[in-house]
């Protein structure tokens, strides 16, 4: 019987993680290419990074993803297979997170099987990113699951092992994604001085974690003192140690239109508002009714600080340390867990009084199975219904489609000498390079924002071919492609969908 169980269970958690799978891949049944501009702009840094071209300063702090996005464009088109990675992580993501809640939990299956269904409710936009896109912010998601489970257990069961763990990951979290450890540092902060005693009694062994502050600043000073200059845009920023911890300061103050579109999302648009309503029950059980309220601290602590920095950014236009928009992803991926505790213990409260009814035993069974499975169904409906809706700002876009992929393939081909452009328009310039390695004139990405995006608006607005010349010379313009025909007496070299022109 416990063999049939421990088979059943194993083939629930596989369907869960295919449907999750299936859900999070489901916008690119139509699309084959990365949706977000950040997509673009991880493939392109890695390109650039194999090609010796990287851009160091800011940009540079997520080196480490794009590392991987390298290493993995040494076996795989990064441009063509990169619409699986969103859905191949989020079921590693789901792994971790079913990981965590099971041991958390004593070996709780349910518990952890509906952690995974609440995770996989959570939403996806352009603006807070999410599951439907890689980024730094999703690859980080796993890890994030992990170093705070081993950093709570370790901590509460005084596990030197588990605590190790924790500060190994980390640390190498740092050099990926480090606001997905800085988000982390206050609530973790609050959770050791609750175990202070622990703490003193181990300060020399505690003394370890200087290491990510240490690390960080050494890292943060490396990116930013390298005068970096690209084909794409120069910028030079020199930083004395003297200053170095006055200039992070200041980079850590997230103010109101840091975003592109700083848009003021709802909580609700990333995450149900039943999840949240089970997530407060499950908070209220660990609060009141848990008899080892430490145990689970640290996941009420998580999201509660969230939204006290998510409030702080609301009343003074300032988010420390995480960006308000990120730290509202926060808040959604912290929430799953509780929401699963919640509904687990409202389905035990209502077997436990299904069985104290005073009818045949074969009755209560009945009732009880058929009232969890209403709530359960009610539940799942509410959660998901509104996976797919979007404010129209923040939907999901496409930069370029398979004819524009066929002809950027096509500009692959003809010939450049170093630092000659390409002017197209902005969309298609944002995927140019990843796909033809060709120099675009300007990009979408904010990191080449100092670029001559102001020339390539100018360009396709002017009917004059005296000033669109004037443009092509001083940005040492080689070829221009263009949605619509262009009679200025350039060479066209290629017109199956876009016409491409040469033009010096």
């Amino acid at each position: 019987m416990e063999k049939r169980r421990s088979i059943f269970q194993v083939i629930l958690v596989i369907f869960a993680f295919i449907l999750l799978f299936i859900l999070v891949y489901s916008p690119h049944f139509s699309y084959r290419f990365p949706f977000h501009v950040d997509e673009w702009g991880g493939i392109l840094k890695s390109m650039l990074l194999a090609d010796g071209l990287y851009l160091y300063g800011f940009a540079g702090a997520e080196m480490g993803f794009h590392f991987f996005l390298l290493i993995l464009s040494k076996f795989f088109n990064l441009v063509l297979i990169y619409k699986f990675l969103p859905a191949i992580w989020a079921v590693l993501s789901a792994s971790a997170l079913f990981y965590t809640s099971y041991k958390l939990t004593d070996d709780n299956f349910w518990i952890a099987l509906l952690s995974v269904i609440f995770f996989a409710s959570i939403k996806s936009n352009v603006n807070l990113t999410g599951l439907w896109f890689f980024t730094p912010l999703t690859f980080s998601i796993p890890f994030i699951f992990l170093y705070i489970y081993f950093f709570s257990q370790g901590i509460q069961k005084q596990n030197k092992k588990f605590i190790l763990i924790s500060l190994a990951i980390m640390t190498f979290l740092l050099f990926f994604h480090a606001i997905s450890v800085l988000f982390a540092v206050p609530f973790l902060v609050i959770y050791a001085l609750i175990n202070f005693n622990y703490i003193k009694k181990e300060y020399k062994f505690f003394s370890l974690f200087l290491i990510i502050p240490i690390a960080g600043i050494l890292f943060y000073k490396y990116i930013i003192m390298v005068s970096w200059s690209s084909i794409l845009s120069q910028y030079i920023i020199m930083v004395s140690w003297s200053s170095i911890l006055s200039h992070l300061v200041t980079s850590l103050q997230f103010r109101q239109g840091w975003g592109i579109g700083e848009l003021q999302n709802l909580p609700t648009e990333v995450y149900s508002l039943i999840g949240y309503l089970f997530a407060l029950f499950g908070m209220l059980i660990i609060l009141l009714y848990s008899k080892n309220i430490r145990k689970y601290l640290v996941y009420v602590l998580w999201p509660a600080m969230a939204m006290i920095s998510m409030l702080g950014y609301k009343l003074t236009g300032v988010s420390y340390l995480v960006p308000y928009q990120r730290n509202l992803y926060y808040l959604a991926i912290s929430i799953p867990f509780l929401s699963a505790f919640g509904i687990y213990y409202l389905l035990k409260l209502i077997s436990a009084y299904a069985g104290n009814l005073r009818i045949s035993e074969k009755s209560r069974a009945l009732l009880k199975y058929a009232i969890i499975a209403i709530i359960v169904v009610i539940v799942l409906f509410f959660a998901f219904k509104p996976y797919y809706s979007s404010d129209r700002r923040t939907q999901l876009y496409q930069l370029i489609n398979d004819k524009d992929y066929k002809d950027l393939i096509f500009l692959s081909s003809l010939q450049t000498i170093e630092k000659e452009r390409v002017i197209a328009p902005i969309e298609i310039s944002t995927a140019m390079y990843p796909i033809s390695q060709k120099i675009p004139l300007s990009t979408l990405n904010i990191y080449t924002k100092l670029s001559h995006k102001e020339d390539l608006e100018l360009f396709f607005e002017l009917k004059d071919c005296d000033k669109k010349q004037e443009i092509i010379q001083k940005d040492n313009v080689r070829y221009v492609l263009s949605k619509e025909k262009i009679d200025c007496g350039w060479k066209r070299v290629y017109s199956e969908n876009n016409y491409i022109y040469e033009v010096k």
